[in-house]
């Protein structure tokens, strides 16, 4: 429906309610009883809820009915049907109905400006709260943003959180320094979308950083480029113990580019790995675009969590050398009781490493059969002195009792935790791929493959060796015995791989 349509129906609404307040006005006693109450009512709801103009005109138009009925009834042209007289023919006096008259068309102009004076507040109130309803709504819009940006930042942050948890858990569950500095930089590149990236360590001895592990950048640059603690931008965070972001690396004084970096770097960020108080590695990533607060934030962080980390790794790696350092002075007890060995557990160790390096055995595996190499005669301790160096050959008795060396020195071993690997090494380096050897028969793939190259190179060094009952074998004689020896008691693979070396390094 139409607005000027509604208009119009709301105004002869009015009219049609004064005339009704005109026949009420009239049956209850006219001007000597209340009903112009009724014309007040009218009027005020009326200025209250019309416009200027059309409030007016049915302030007029009230008060044109109320004078009607009372000079109706004054001139007799209506009968006086009230139903309270106050004072009989009240009605009739004119000076009565005169003044009765004027104030009640004053009341009714005065209630009219009274209530659209009210109306106008109103309406100005109601401007004032509609515009104060649309700074709020746009308040509120503007808060209902920043909480919903503030809850994503919240979530991102809690992403962040999580997976700086998670990679935490990760490099705290293993003690390889090289796996932690792998996961370090794989971390560290991912959150900050770095195009480059590596991680540099502290040599304590040379006094330089070098890089260790390293993302996009050439072999050249991670095997020649290193920094003094005084020098370029690592430098500065060794001074300064905190991370350094430059964004215009042109222009800025603190970096000096290296010989030899052939890419353009752009923005640097470079974390420092704290160890007690010092300055002991840095994470360092360049990037095209910027590095936001909240990342490098979290890298600060996370570095904390890495520098425990690696801290953890060096230690052990301390107790792993303290450890070896003890087995090679065990392993030169051993061969001070039988003079013939002396250096036979070294060069063992270096003919079983270098038959490794063709496997591509995991350094793990390296270090564990380099323990092995050293200790692979330790049990010999427990065998006489005068069985070792009998000159004259050994009876089936005292053959038997040398023999059991390989156990005795897996039994001299089994305390220690960190050598629990090893022991099989030590107890089987002495079986043959056709199941003749000792201790156990074990044959082919049933024997370790570190026993088999233990086997081999214990071989050869023996028959280079002088012995009590014999001189030392020529290199050619050595190798007829290799080559007469495989597939029988040594492994075929292991025997071909050793006399390729032997051939390289002749």
């Amino acid at each position: 429906m139409k607005p000027k349509l509604i208009k119009k129906i709301h105004f002869a609404n009015y009219i049609a309610g004064l005339l009704f307040v005109t026949g009420i006005f009239h049956y209850t006693g006219g001007i000597l009883w209340i009903g112009d109450i009724f014309f007040i009512i009218t009027i005020l709801y009326s200025s209250l809820l019309s416009t200027p103009r059309e409030g007016l005109i049915i302030a007029l138009f009230g008060f044109t009915c109320y004078s009607s009925i009372v000079l109706l009834e004054y001139f007799d042209l209506i009968p006086y049907v009230g139903f309270f007289k106050l004072t009989p023919y009240l009605y009739k006096d004119s000076q009565y109905v005169i003044i009765t008259t004027l104030l009640t068309g004053l009341t009714f102009f005065l209630i009219f400006f009274t209530g659209k004076h009210f109306s106008q507040r109103l309406e100005q109130r109601s401007v004032e709260l509609a515009k104060a309803k649309k700074v709020l709504e746009e308040w509120s819009d503007k808060l209902e943003k920043k909480v919903k940006l503030r809850t994503q930042e919240l979530e991102k942050s809690k992403d962040k959180l999580s997976i700086l948890y998670n990679i935490s858990q990760v490099i705290s569950s293993t003690l390889k320094l090289d796996n932690i500095l792998k996961v370090i930089l794989d971390f560290s590149v991912k959150i900050s979308g770095a195009n480059r990236g590596s991680v540099m360590l502290l040599d304590e001895k040379k006094g330089v950083f070098s890089i260790r592990v390293a993302h996009n950048l050439s072999e050249r640059i991670i095997r020649e480029i290193t920094f003094t603690k005084d020098e370029n931008t690592v430098g500065w965070v060794v001074k300064n113990k905190r991370p350094l972001y430059i964004k215009d690396l042109e222009k800025d004084k603190r970096f000096l580019k290296k010989e030899g970096i052939d890419y353009k770097l752009n923005q640097l960020l470079i974390i420092p790995i704290i160890i007690e108080g010092k300055v002991k590695g840095v994470i360092n990533l360049d990037n095209n675009t910027s590095f936001t607060d909240d990342t490098i934030n979290l890298l600060k962080s996370f570095s904390e969590q890495a520098a425990v980390a690696i801290n953890n790794a060096r230690l052990y790696q301390k107790i792993q050398d303290s450890y070896f350092e003890i087995v090679k002075a065990l392993a030169q007890a051993i061969e001070a009781k039988d003079p013939y060995t002396h250096g036979h557990s070294e060069r063992v160790m270096k003919y079983s490493l270098m038959i490794a390096q063709k496997f591509s055995l995991s350094k793990e595996e390296k270090d564990l059969l380099r323990y092995a190499a050293i200790l692979h005669d330790v049990g010999k301790i427990g065998v006489r002195g005068i069985i070792l160096n009998n000159p004259n050959g050994l009876t089936t008795e005292e053959y038997g009792e040398v023999k059991r060396h390989s156990i005795i020195g897996e039994n001299i071993i089994s305390p220690i935790e960190l050598l629990q690997p090893i022991r099989p090494l030590i107890r089987h380096h002495h079986e043959w791929c056709n199941g003749k050897g000792y201790p156990d028969g074990l044959s082919k793939e049933d024997i370790p493959l570190g026993a088999r190259i233990l086997a081999v190179a214990d071989a050869y060094d023996a028959m280079k060796s002088d012995r009590p009952y014999r001189k030392a074998l020529t290199e050619e004689t050595a190798i007829q015995e290799l080559k007469r020896g495989n597939g029988t008691q040594f492994d075929p693979k292991i025997v071909e791989i050793f006399l390729e070396i032997l051939k390289t390094k002749s």
